[in-house]
């Protein structure tokens, strides 16, 4: 009887048996990270407020000192492409006008909302950041920007 074959064989499934638990070792090694980033709280008011902090004297005064009909779409299309697509942001502008010497008036600027959260969506809220920046522009006018990042289940 011709024992070599027989080896043949079993160092044939043997190598097979290897090929495919190194196949699955580096597979599992070398998993592509999920494009569904988690953010904690922490890193939604830190990514908020260095938000505001680049685009508000230039970008956001520029907008507000030369008011169009549709200045809110423009803030909102100008947060929808800085900030990742899993964070959803909702923003309110207000600007402050002295009166007098001891009385200062707080007006909301924002006709519409600055947001790109659907309707109904409470419920689904995981986490949220905020972050408050008050600036004033060119012109002396001040105001005060309130973002708030979200974070959603699933």
């Amino acid at each position: 009887m011709n024992c070599s074959g027989q080896f043949r064989i079993i160092e044939a499934l043997i190598t097979v048996i290897l090929v495919i638990g190194s196949m699955t070792i580096a597979i599992n090694i070398q998993r592509i990270p999920s494009s569904w980033i988690i953010y904690s709280r922490r890193e939604l008011d830190d990514m908020a407020f260095n938000l505001l902090d680049e685009i508000s004297v230039p970008t956001i005064s520029n907008i507000l000192s030369n008011q169009t009909g549709k200045w809110e779409s423009d803030i909102s299309l100008l947060l929808g492409t800085l900030l990742p697509k899993t964070v959803y942001f909702n923003m309110t502008i207000y600007e402050f006008t002295p009166i007098n010497e001891s009385t200062i008036v707080m007006k909301m600027l924002n006709r519409f909302a600055i947001t790109n959260l659907p309707g109904n969506f409470v419920r689904d809220i995981y986490e949220s950041g905020s972050a408050i920046y008050i600036f004033t522009s060119s012109n002396g006018r001040i105001y005060m920007l309130v973002l708030t990042l979200i974070r959603v289940k699933g």
